[in-house]
């Protein structure tokens, strides 16, 4: 059985590379996203991801859900048994960062406490630390 991979945002540009890289390497990658920085294709797959089946010849598992949906994250991780999570999912222009930083505070800042939250009840795939420029932009902005 291939070992399985939380990819949170895979819908994304970074995100779907790294879902291409995973399938490439053997994992099972399974992949949330909310459409809010990615097309969504026919029957609700992101192009992005109807892309990297055509080149890798694989399915992708994919459910359209927002990270800030407890709930559905708990359910996420019960229905699955996951090697790893990795996160990308959260809000990135920085423009926008300036005008509307608490929205990038709850998405970005909340949405990853609470994705670490629900991966501490009972289960435990690999999440080190990481830090993005998600992050740098929203202490910029809170700091002002």
């Amino acid at each position: 059985m291939e070992e399985k991979v939380l990819v949170t945002g895979g819908a994304g540009y970074i995100g779907s590379h790294t879902v291409l890289e995973l399938l490439e390497a053997g994992y099972s990658p399974v992949v949330i996203d909310n459409f809010h920085n990615s097309i969504r294709g026919e029957d609700s797959m992101p192009e992005s991801l109807r892309r990297v089946q055509e080149l890798t010849g694989r399915s992708v598992e994919f459910e359209e859900m927002d990270i800030l949906d407890q709930a559905a994250l708990q359910h996420l991780f019960k229905k699955h048994n996951f090697k790893a999570v990795i996160h990308f999912a959260g809000l990135k222009a920085v423009g926008e960062s300036v005008q509307k930083p608490l929205d990038y505070y709850r998405v970005n800042l909340t949405g990853t406490i609470q994705l670490l939250e629900v991966r501490g009840r009972g289960h435990r795939p690999q999440l080190g630390p990481r830090l993005s420029g998600m992050l740098a932009t929203v202490r910029a902005c809170v700091r002002e």
